[in-house]
């Protein structure tokens, strides 16, 4: 299948890319709409969480305000 509306290419690029918090929604949206809620939770086969992940602000700092920095 081969989408043509701009809106389902890009919810299958979103299917694609399901680990970027911004394509949560997208995401969310192309599951339901092939039945496949059961990818939705929490279980280690899920590709993403019931809730959109929490947004950060404009400096890239999370829901408490501190960095986020990977430790080595």
């Amino acid at each position: 299948y081969v989408p043509r509306d701009p809106h389902e290419k890009a919810m299958q690029r979103a299917l694609i890319q399901y680990r970027k918090p911004e394509n949560w929604r997208l995401v969310n949206e192309a599951l339901h709409k092939a039945g496949r809620t059961d990818l939705i939770g929490f279980g280690e086969k899920c590709l993403i969480r019931p809730y959109p992940p929490k947004e950060k602000d404009e400096r890239g700092r999370g829901p408490r305000g501190k960095r986020r920095t990977s430790r080595r």
